[in-house]
């Protein structure tokens, strides 16, 4: 190889991957699709490799382009926080970022404690709520910067929208519990309007599995006590870590549950420097505490539950 793999190219590379559409790339990075086209062929030459087969309308990687995309992805990664942190010390400003409380209890705490680290003159607050509540927030100006669950129909009018990460929902219960062995089994659930409770129950109907609501609560703490107590039976991300929980799988005779899409919205117009080095940041810290989180709990992030 006597060619560099240039920046430009890797993340075109990646962002094809990642969005599965040239259309959407080019529109992502504002240039034409023969544009985007232009940029994989150079990459590839520089490769001296074909990394998609046949064309760019299957978007399958060759077995070169599965060894290259965890390298794109790391020296983009490498990149970006290197940029970051030079930029660091002239940027200052507010940022209010908005996001349900369980995004706030276990996807935020390391992201925020690196970002004000790395720029001390930047003041975060937070406004917690439902992903709707948040969208409407943000067209109203109140927030910058938001972590949401996708959900159809509801975003912000006045944001861009790009997909964090995938999350698998999963039940939890109280380790060596009984309350998902009870008829109709007791649930503890975010109130209506949220996604995990209309996907749980949805879930639920058509599996024939009988069901009643124990507790509504806004606060993750108070569906964990519900559960710790074997009180209720309680739905969230896979990822999400709590002691005494474990999942509940299929053994227990609970149906599965689907995968989600973690959002990063950002307000369009009037959008600090200070909250655009923060969204960056945020998508950063993202991609790097998942893997960390699989290999730390496996990839459910909670034991499962002995079976019956």
């Amino acid at each position: 190889m006597t060619r560099p793999l240039e920046i430009v190219l890797l993340r075109t590379f990646v962002l094809l991957i990642e969005m599965r559409s040239v259309t959407r790339v080019a529109r992502k990075l504002h240039r034409t699709q023969p544009a985007v086209s232009l940029q994989i062929r150079r990459l590839e030459e520089a490769a001296g490799q074909p990394l998609f087969e046949s064309d760019l309308r299957r978007l399958r990687l060759t077995p070169q382009g599965e060894t290259l995309l965890p390298y794109a992805r790391a020296v983009l990664r490498m990149h970006d926080e290197a940029q970051l942190r030079l930029a660091s010390e002239e940027i200052e400003g507010r940022v209010t970022l908005g996001c349900p409380d369980l995004y706030a209890a276990f996807l935020l705490p390391e992201t925020l404690a690196s970002f004000r680290k790395a720029y001390p003159r930047v003041e975060v607050s937070v406004r917690c709520a439902l992903s709707r509540q948040i969208a409407a927030d943000m067209d109203e100006g109140l927030v910058d910067v938001a972590i949401a669950t996708r959900m159809p129909g509801v975003g912000p009018r006045t944001g861009d929208a790009v997909r964090l990460k995938s999350e698998k929902l999963v039940w939890l219960g109280a380790e060596n519990g009984e309350a998902h062995r009870r008829a109709p089994v007791p649930l503890a659930m975010l109130p209506e309007g949220n996604l995990y409770r209309d996907l749980a129950l949805m879930a639920l109907n058509e599996a024939g599995v009988s069901w009643r609501i124990a507790c509504v609560s806004e606060s993750i703490a108070g569906l964990q006590a519900m559960a710790l107590a074997d009180a209720a039976v309680i739905v969230l991300s896979a990822s999400v870590h709590a002691t005494g929980l474990v999942r509940l799988g299929q053994e227990s005779g609970l149906p599965p549950l689907p995968n989600i899409d973690i959002m990063l919205w950002r307000r369009l117009n009037g959008l600090s420097q200070a909250a655009e080095q923060f969204a960056r940041h945020i998508t950063l810290g993202v991609a790097e505490l998942a893997p960390r989180l699989e290999a730390r709990d496996g990839p459910a992030g909670f034991p499962s539950a002995p079976a019956d």
